[in-house]
């Protein structure tokens, strides 16, 4: 029987060589970022600042007493603790969906909790060491998770942004802080010697009036100094740092082809870019101070909501008048 033969491959045999398309590299690995997505992010800040908020109050429990709970008015209702949840929810997804950053929030949850702060040491007899750690607990509760998960605006930086040196100027912040804390001391003082204590009786149970008719300019400055910082960095110094073009450019306007929302907004949205973002934090301030207000003044025993829309209306117009006198300093 014939044995085959096993030709085996020369050395010199080689495969096919592979042929690159216009002899480009082939495209690099796809690196997946690890980053957390806007909505994940959203999420871990309402569990965080919950979780936090809830630990913050548990503990201050502990020595505080029970002033906040003395005058706070018994929920009999099951769907009232989700209802309170929600709130913080929407709160929290406001500021979120805004873009404000650390210092931003902070100011801002400074601002609408400081009218139901004032009316509770001052009416009701909680001391004033209570009623701040309580403010100071929902600030933190906002801001420590928000300065994790947001960076800070651009004008809260050294970035290189329109008037730097304004927002850089020891004079000017504090003149118009002291502007700010003016403001809101006219607007107290005026109320309780028109007819702030009289409307507030008329509709609360109110306890005591012996701090509000001992109250005076230099006591109501020293109350409202934080406040006046607050509103001067949140509607001052974001307008200050915004494009500083005369108007915003806009499609040429046709009264004879144009809708009724373009005809509106060209006849009432006409303002500089600097001024349209002060009306529009002044905007939020003040629907965000009147709800706040209101819901806070609710959960009081004795309260009733129109003496809570009432009581917030000096607040809310301080604010516009103090947002006011921003805008013709910001043009000034």
């Amino acid at each position: 029987m014939a044995r085959q033969r096993i030709v085996e491959p020369a050395i010199i045999d080689r495969t096919e060589p592979a042929v690159v398309v216009n002899h480009e590299a082939p495209p690099p690995p796809v690196v997946r970022s690890r980053r957390l997505g806007s909505r994940m992010k959203l999420i871990v800040l309402i569990a965080v600042s919950s979780c936090l908020q809830a630990a913050l109050r548990q503990y201050a429990s502990h020595f505080l007493g029970n002033e906040l709970g003395r005058i706070s008015r018994k929920e009999n209702e099951d769907w009232q603790p989700a209802a309170h949840l929600a709130y913080q929810i929407m709160l929290l997804y406001l500021g979120w969906y805004l873009k404000y950053d650390v210092l931003d929030v902070s100011a801002l949850t400074l601002l609408a909790n400081a009218p139901f702060t004032y009316l509770i040491t001052t009416f009701y007899g909680v001391s004033p060491v209570t009623a701040s750690i309580s403010l100071a607990i929902q600030i933190a509760s906002i801001a420590i998770p928000t300065y994790l998960l947001r960076p800070f605006a651009a004008y809260h930086t050294a970035a290189p942004v329109p008037n730097r040196f304004l927002i850089n100027s020891f004079q000017v912040q504090s003149s118009t802080s002291l502007l700010a804390v003016a403001t809101y001391v006219v607007a107290l003082w005026t109320g309780l010697k028109v007819n702030l204590n009289t409307f507030l009786v008329s509709h609360f149970d109110i306890p005591t009036l012996e701090v509000a008719h001992s109250e005076t300019p230099l006591s109501l400055a020293t109350k409202t100094l934080l406040v006046g910082w607050a509103a001067q960095g949140f509607l001052l110094n974001s307008s200050f740092g915004t494009d500083t073009d005369t108007v915003t450019p806009v499609e040429v306007f046709d009264p004879e082809t144009s809708t009724l929302t373009e005809t509106v907004k060209h006849n009432v949205w006409f303002f500089s870019k600097r001024t349209r973002e002060l009306i529009k934090r002044t905007a939020i301030l003040s629907a965000l101070t009147l709800v706040q207000t209101v819901q806070k003044i609710s959960t009081v025993e004795g309260t009733d909501y129109t003496g809570g829309a009432g009581y917030a209306g000096y607040w809310v117009g301080a604010t516009v008048v103090c947002a006011t006198l921003y805008g013709w300093v910001a043009d000034a």
